[in-house]
């Protein structure tokens, strides 16, 4: 009894005395609580998700295997993304987000181990996927508990946004690491090791999830968002197409870069002696990926920081529009030139985040703001996760840079429906507004 209200309310009072861990309760105020373990679980949730792209060509040769196969592996995990965050949006409307995201660490750490000691591909498919079940509450949970609790929403979730980006900048730079040194095991039990260290925090710890301040009913109100059902449903078919974009580039951008930019495995070749072989190309390419998710980091906080000072639905297709041609510079550059160019389109395709995240907020009522999320992730996830199929059927029957053309495509229609929602909102100032 003691260990479930632990979980699903926190350190218990007994008198003035709370069952905590030293000093834990004040060494934070409760809006950095409110932050820190949504935080906490995106980093984790991005780690989960770039690892698996990352290592899959130490996957292919351990599995004996063909990169087409192991991709279709993570389809379980990636469509679990989304199609288990509504459900768990509306546990968070109802249960509370910290039992939620409490449910998220213990059972990421679970699906980790099960993968760490996973021998056979269909023992990697399972577990993976229930990685995917637990890792992504932290969306609808995380994002929710933040939209209610922090003042300023749009630098909260722009703070947000950038522990996903440190997830991937690390993420594959360590798991390719990892893999170097002791095989891709190593980096499931270590991403197992840490989700469960945080679950044990986050089970001493005491969160007050009662809204800090009440929203302005100029973009919707306390019992309806105040738009349409035909816009909300335009709107949320436009996350949609951006999260197949996001995707297809999640996927696609470690095994490109292996192949088109070898310029950093070839350098530790010539100036650090290291052999040429396929962990050591494999590392090189994870390192430059990482080294392109630096960009959106930077991206993202200045999202957050324009997303409460600027009208949001002008931000969104300026940012769209800047993603464009990037996408389509990318399926035909190589090396150094690549490298910039991605870096440049993470930078806008990250900084888009808490953009469209403030916007969910603008379109959902608050007492189902944490389903709205969650209903936004299994779009972009659950509808993302196809990406998987994209990225090995236009690879294989074309090239990874054919997948670039792809994303160039959708990004014309997202521009082009955003001028719809545009038409379809016209009069209404849509800000990240709070009183």
């Amino acid at each position: 009894m003691t260990f479930l209200h632990l979980a699903f309310y926190g350190p218990l009072p007994y008198g003035s005395v709370r069952l905590s861990f030293p000093g834990c309760s004040e060494i934070m105020d409760n809006e950095k609580k409110i932050i820190l373990f949504p935080v906490a679980s995106h980093f984790l949730f991005h780690f989960y998700e770039i690892a698996f792209p990352a290592l899959a060509i130490p996957l292919t040769l351990s599995l004996g295997m063909d990169l087409k196969g192991v991709l279709a592996l993570g389809f379980p995990m990636y469509l679990m993304f989304g199609v288990c965050a509504l459900p768990w949006g509306f546990f968070a409307d109802h249960v509370g987000n910290r039992p939620a995201l409490l449910i998220g660490f213990f059972g990421c750490a679970a699906g980790s181990f099960l993968t760490a000691f996973s021998t056979t591909p269909e023992g990697i498919l399972w577990s993976l996927a229930l990685i995917g079940v637990f890792s992504c509450i932290c969306h609808p949970a995380g994002m929710g508990l933040i939209s209610h609790g922090a003042k300023n929403r749009g630098a909260a979730l722009g703070i947000f946004s950038v522990a996903g980006t440190v997830g991937l900048i690390v993420g594959p730079f360590l798991a390719g690491l990892m893999n170097w040194l002791a095989g891709w095991k190593v980096a499931y039990a270590v991403m197992g090791a840490v989700s469960f260290l945080w679950g044990a925090a986050l089970l001493f710890v005491g969160i007050d999830e009662t809204p800090v301040t009440k929203e302005d009913t100029a973009g919707g109100g306390e019992n309806g968002n105040g738009f349409p059902l035909g816009t909300v449903i335009l709107f949320f078919w436009i996350v949609t197409l951006g999260g197949l974009v996001y995707r297809i580039n999640i996927v696609a951008l470690p095994a490109f870069l292996e192949f088109k930019a070898g310029f950093l495995a070839a350098a530790l070749h010539d100036l650090l002696g290291v052999p040429t072989v396929a962990a050591t190309t494999t590392m090189a390419a994870a390192s430059l990926t990482s080294l392109i998710y630096v960009a959106g980091i930077f991206g993202q906080l200045w999202g957050g920081r324009i997303a409460d000072r600027h009208e949001l639905k002008r931000l969104y297709i300026v940012f769209n529009a800047a993603i464009l041609p990037l996408a389509l510079l990318m399926a035909f550059l190589t090396e150094q030139v690549l490298v910039a160019a991605a870096a440049a389109y993470v930078f806008f395709a990250l900084g888009i985040q808490p953009i469209e995240n403030s916007l969910i907020a603008t379109f959902t009522p608050p007492r189902w703001r944490s389903t709205g999320y969650g209903l936004a992730a299994i779009l972009i996830f659950g509808v993302g996760a196809l990406a998987v199929y994209l990225v090995g059927w236009v690879s294989t029957r074309w090239s990874l840079g054919t997948v670039y053309l792809f994303s160039s495509a959708l990004l014309v229609l997202i521009v082009v429906n955003i001028a719809f929602l545009f038409a379809a909102t016209r009069g209404r100032d849509l800000r990240n507004r709070r009183r």
